[in-house]
């Protein structure tokens, strides 16, 4: 058994601190109704259970699984965490977003998440973690900025786009982008989540995966907490399995390799060495093979790009308005 690293339990938790321990950060969770009406209440609200619906206390077994190991509930609370620090950072950055991200609480509740891992894991994962905390200062914010607009601009695609559907095999069916986001959002609703109005990016963004990654390994952290059935807790970990095996873990090895090259020895290139190592740990953990480092950008059909100056539709990303050429 791993040590005890004081993890705290999801019922000690209140969910207004969106990340889990510490201070809360300055901006709550894109999924709009991922949240308790009572600070008080667990990270998992009752009315958003592990299978996406509604769970009354008489509706827990009779005969309860024995109480789990500790170290397994602080194992998927450190994973929750990790994630919603990273869905943080790949935010559209801000300096009060860069405040919490690199003052002192927020840094030792990240080395308590990662000191949970770090035992199953290859010493290169507490060594991007180091060099990661070792580059979030406060005065390196413009640093981190400068690398951010610099590597993704103000554009989708990009040369290191932040979405899932702009990484397909050259042989990509051309109904993979729409496939794509469809099953994405299938995955959301069946966990009872719904975007927020206001959410800035698209469903596939790199933030937006990593805090459903987030919420479902805080949905595993609850179920074993409250020691709901085995059913309920292996439907959160084989969700989060399925979801890292045919969509994060399938391109954020690729996104991650790009921007460590683009970003180089920057704060925001330790932070693409730090997803690297967690997205290969994760998917270790879960006995899957993450996706290759090479993924190339989907193909672009020159034809259809051509009509774009008439029709102004084809290929452009979901939800993007189109302004005829002079």
């Amino acid at each position: 058994m791993c040590a005890r690293t004081n993890m705290p339990t999801p019922s000690n938790i209140p969910l207004n601190s969106e990340f889990g321990v510490g201070e809360p950060p300055p901006r709550r969770s894109i999924f709009e109704n991922y949240e308790a009406a009572d600070p008080s209440d667990s990270i998992v609200a009752t009315s958003m259970p592990v299978d996406g619906a509604a769970i009354s206390s008489d509706d827990r077994p009779l005969a309860r699984r024995a109480a789990p190991i500790q170290s397994e509930i602080d194992t998927a609370l450190a994973l929750s965490y990790l994630c919603r620090f990273l869905a943080k950072a790949f935010e559209d950055p801000d300096p009060e977003g860069w405040r919490w991200l690199t003052g002192e609480s927020t840094k030792s509740d990240f080395w308590l998440a990662v000191t949970q891992l770090a035992p199953a894991a290859p010493a290169s994962f507490a060594d991007a973690a180091r060099e990661l905390t070792k580059r979030f200062e406060l005065d390196a914010w413009n640093d981190f900025h400068h690398s951010y607009v610099e590597c993704f601009g103000h554009t989708v695609r990009g040369d290191c786009p932040m979405n899932e559907i702009e990484y397909a095999d050259i042989k990509a069916d051309p109904l993979f982008q729409p496939h794509r986001l469809a099953d994405i959002s299938a995955f959301y609703v069946a966990f009872g989540l719904e975007m927020a109005p206001d959410a800035a990016e698209r469903q596939d963004h790199i933030s937006i995966e990593l805090e459903f990654l987030s919420v479902l390994a805080a949905k595993e952290a609850y179920a074993m907490e409250r020691q709901f059935d085995d059913e309920k807790i292996d439907l959160c970990r084989e969700a989060r399995k399925k979801f890292l095996r045919e969509h994060l873990g399938r391109w954020a090895p690729a996104f991650a390799r790009g921007l460590a090259r683009m970003a180089g020895d920057t704060p925001l290139g330790a932070l693409a060495g730090f997803l690297r190592e967690y997205i290969t740990e994760d998917c270790s953990r879960l006995n899957i093979a993450p996706g290759s480092e090479d993924l190339l950008f989907r193909p672009i059909d020159e034809s259809s790009e051509s009509l774009c100056a008439s029709c102004g539709i084809t290929n452009l990303p979901p939800g993007a308005v189109h302004y005829p050429s002079e």
